[in-house]
């Protein structure tokens, strides 16, 4: 039975930990909270309570063949350092052989009004985009043969709903694609790098469809019943900024669950 370590069982990492138990894996899970070690073992997974940056960590923990790093930059609350340092005090605990998938984010693109991929150059001037990017850049040259970096855009589903976000509100750059993806396809896809053993690439996370957030919002209000969001007439809008995840559909033959976030599935 492969094993598998999760660092960080939050809103993705725990429905995550869930499906590769169903998949046969071993699954180890790590939170800062000690209050949600229950919930981690109750879904069968060996739980651990884990604080970083932190030089005197676990063995136990990273002992797996793969890990899955899945930690927030949590720059406004801890700075732009935070999560470099997080990540440096990991890799002395990191065994040879470990293959390793860090969850980035599509905020490591600049604001640019053309299609993005992954070769793009990215942005640095947003403490999380740095953090991300710093993080991206020391795994690259410590694991890049074992490593691959998934870069998610807006991650949703379930009680996350975009449009409930902005009801009532006014809202600005509402003809802007948007880059989302539904969590089942963020599981799918970084299950599907596990299963086929897809190590040193860069994969944008992204849904096929980029519809507009108007048309995101206006569906949610539909939909869930709440007041629809207000929009301003913009004149300077980022059109043409789609974050293209060709490369998942065509190294890893993924086909989306959800490839169009018009018809996400939440609940209310």
């Amino acid at each position: 039975m492969a094993s598998i370590s999760i660092l960080g069982c939050g809103w993705l990492g725990l429905p995550l930990a869930k499906k590769l138990i169903n998949q046969g894996y071993k699954v180890k899970g790590s939170t800062t909270t000690a209050s949600k070690m229950q919930d981690l073992k109750d879904s069968g997974i060996e739980a651990f309570n884990i604080q970083l940056p932190n030089d005197n960590l676990s063995n136990d923990f990273f002992n797996s063949d793969y890990l899955i790093i899945n930690i927030p930059p949590r720059t406004s609350k801890k700075g732009e350092d935070f999560h470099l340092q997080s990540i440096k005090s990991i890799v002395n605990f990191i065994p040879s052989n470990q293959k390793i998938i860090y969850i980035s984010a599509t905020s490591v693109y600049p604001k640019v009004d053309v299609p993005i991929d992954e070769e793009h150059e990215l942005e640095h001037q947003s403490e999380r985009a740095k953090a991300l990017i710093q993080a991206e850049q020391f795994l690259l040259n410590q694991f890049k043969d074992k490593l691959t970096i998934i870069r998610f855009g807006g991650l949703l589903g379930y009680d996350r709903i975009p449009g409930k976000y902005y009801s009532g509100k006014t809202v600005s750059q509402h003809q802007q694609k948007v880059n989302y993806i539904h969590r089942d396809d963020a599981i799918g896809i970084i299950g599907a790098v596990l299963k086929q053993e897809k190590w040193s690439y860069i994969f944008n996370g992204t849904a096929a469809n980029h519809p507009t957030k108007k048309e995101v919002f206006l569906k949610n209000a539909e939909d869930f019943n709440f007041e629809a969001p207000q929009f301003d007439n913009d004149k300077q809008v980022l059109t043409n900024r789609i974050i293209k995840s060709d490369k998942i559909e065509l190294i890893l033959d993924y086909s989306f669950i959800y490839p169009d976030p018009i018809d996400f599935f939440y609940t209310n």
